[in-house]
């Protein structure tokens, strides 16, 4: 069956945004944004902030033999996207690094300011088959000549509209503004003696000429007269922004300028997940406002470096500092139930985790969990990092789902895995506990219960009506097989639904499945899952279903969108009161 292939959209990350290793997370979150939106990304990275010119200062002739030089400074680039990749990875992402010259990108000129010149396409569509993210270090290429090239100032720019013009996608520089202004908006903000009463106006459309006399440093002009000769529209944006600047044909026209304010946002726990997304707001101060967090230990998490305002053992007073965003990262169903109530009441934005309270509370919650401005967000709550939900809700939209079938748990599989290599059972256990796959009661883990609500809720997404279980299983000593009695297979415990004529049947049991199996791999936390559509046509997704940064990432994903939604109201209301001034 014929799959239709998604967007491709071509990301790149300056040293304004990859300024160190500390930014790195910053990129996830734009690459995972455009990832769990079903687009394939390709992320061309520079060098981190002043790399290429320390490289150079190391340089300890003033003529240095050209192949010499190159290869040094592409050890700049190579460095930053290898470690965006290991980032991706590690939020679970499947992310490939791949070097240009595996890509058939080639270079014809001089070999410090070289000019690209052709890419395999056969080899960029293969890799984007296979890995929905790829991470390429910008600035140089294969010369036609042998050995490397460097695309001089500006270089990895060019590799990245480069690439998009020869795959037909759409390219995003990401820099520290949201777009191309009349003047820089940092600066004008700076000076006091600023001829700007208000700050410099922000381009939604630019055309070419306009943009390579204004850009500068933002975009190098050989890149954008680049883009002019291959009618190529690019766009200037921030990570996360709701605002950018598309470069085209023009004409000029002059868009709304976001309102610098952060948002107010709330934690109801800091636990394992909680703590990954305090994480993630602080990245972005001028966006996020933390104002509260929720726990039951304030003194506990002050000890582990927690700013002590935040900390407060009272809903009532979470809800008295007013937040905007509410992220509920509580275990259980209670306070998280009577909390996210009260939040909805309010008519708060809520983003949750919690696959417990969504399962127990959906007939309540499901008028919240749809539309583009749901007051409810909820993707963290099954498959981790794993854009299970997502990718339900964009099928249903022009499809009809027949069958779900996954691998939902990763203790089940850590379980499973270490009892085919001779552990016993309670050992296979303990280790899960002790390397942080299981936690102190692993019941609802191993009993197949935690499989069950992910599942129950992935199809009422599908299918929706009244769900029937034919059978619920966990493992136990019974289903572990060691590798002498299972030779041709690996145990696995399966999740599965399919569509009746009023809902969905559903049943999760341990399955001998052959190695061949598209589940049959699974390791650790990861996750996957098959999505069968009316046609035949098989969906396929996996990555890292659970642990603290992939829920994390989730989770964070979901304010981004809540954020946005808030910024764009925001926007709104500015335009209102400008007009009516």
């Amino acid at each position: 069956m014929i799959r239709e292939v998604p967007a491709t959209i071509v990301l790149k990350f300056g040293s304004s945004v990859l300024r160190t290793q500390a930014s790195l997370p910053v990129a996830v979150t734009e690459v995972y944004r455009h990832y769990r939106s079903g687009e394939r990304v390709i992320a061309v990275v520079s060098a981190f902030e002043g790399v290429t010119d320390s490289l150079l200062a190391s340089v300890p002739s003033k003529t240095p033999d050209a192949a010499s030089l190159v290869a040094l400074l592409s050890t700049g680039e190579i460095t930053s996207a290898a470690q965006l990749s290991l980032s991706l990875h590690e939020a679970g992402i499947s992310a490939h690094f791949i070097d240009p010259r595996d890509l058939g990108l080639i270079a014809t000129g001089d070999r410090v300011n070289a000019t690209l010149s052709r890419v395999s396409l056969d080899k960029a569509h293969a890799r984007l088959a296979e890995h929905s993210v790829l991470v390429v270090p910008g600035f140089f290429a294969a010369h036609e000549d042998g050995g490397l090239a460097l695309l001089g100032r500006g270089g990895s720019d060019l590799t990245a509209l480069f690439l998009a013009s020869e795959l037909r996608a759409r390219c995003v520089l990401l820099k520290d503004v949201d777009g191309l202004y009349e003047s820089d908006p940092a600066e004008a903000r700076r000076s006091a003696s600023s001829p700007y009463r208000t700050p410099p106006r922000r381009f939604a459309l630019a055309d070419y000429a306009t943009a390579e006399s204004l850009a500068g440093p933002l975009v190098q002009a050989k890149s954008i007269r680049f883009a002019r000769e291959r009618a190529l529209p690019l766009d200037v944006s921030s990570v996360g922004s709701s605002l950018h600047t598309r470069i085209g044909e023009g004409p000029d026209v002059h868009g709304p300028t976001k309102v610098m304010r952060p948002i107010r946002v709330a934690l109801l726990g800091l636990g394992t997940v909680g703590r990954g997304v305090l994480e993630y707001l602080e990245r972005f101060p001028e966006r996020f406002d933390v104002v509260a967090a929720l726990v039951r230990h304030p003194e506990k998490h002050a000890a582990g470096g927690a700013r002590i305002p935040l900390l407060t053992r009272s809903a009532d007073e979470v809800f008295a500092r007013e937040p905007e965003i509410v992220v509920e990262a509580l275990p259980g169903l209670e306070p998280a139930r009577s909390c996210v109530g009260r939040a909805l009441r309010r008519d708060l934005l809520i983003v949750t985790a919690n696959k417990a309270l969504i399962a127990a509370e959906w007939k309540h919650l499901s008028p919240y969990l749809a539309g583009p401005r749901r007051l409810l967000r909820y993707a963290g709550a099954v498959g981790g990092s794993v854009p299970m939900l997502e990718t339900l809700e964009r099928l249903i939209l022009r499809t009809r789902i027949v069958r779900l079938r996954g691998v939902l748990n990763g203790t089940a599989n850590f379980v499973l895995d270490r009892c085919a290599t001779g552990d016993p059972f309670a050992t296979a256990v303990r280790s899960a506990q002790e390397e942080g796959f299981a936690e102190a009661d692993s019941t609802e883990d191993l009993s197949g219960r935690d499989s069950e609500r992910k599942l129950w809720i992935l199809s009422q997404i599908a299918f929706g009506g009244p769900g029937a279980c034919e059978s619920l299983a966990g493992i136990d000593e019974s289903s572990c097989f060691g590798d002498a009695r299972l030779p041709r297979g690996r145990v696995r415990l399966v999740a599965e639904a399919e569509r009746t004529a009023d809902g969905f049947r559903y049943r999760v049991s341990p399955q001998i499945l052959e190695e061949t199996d598209f589940l049959a791999s699974t390791r650790g936390a990861e996750n996957r899952l098959e999505i069968t559509t009316v046609d035949g046509t098989v969906h396929r997704l996996q990555g890292a279903g659970a642990g603290r940064v992939p829920t994390a990432t989730a989770v964070f994903a979901d304010v981004l969108d809540h954020a946005r939604i808030v910024e764009s109201d925001d926007l709104v209301g500015s335009a209102s009161a400008l007009a009516t001034a």
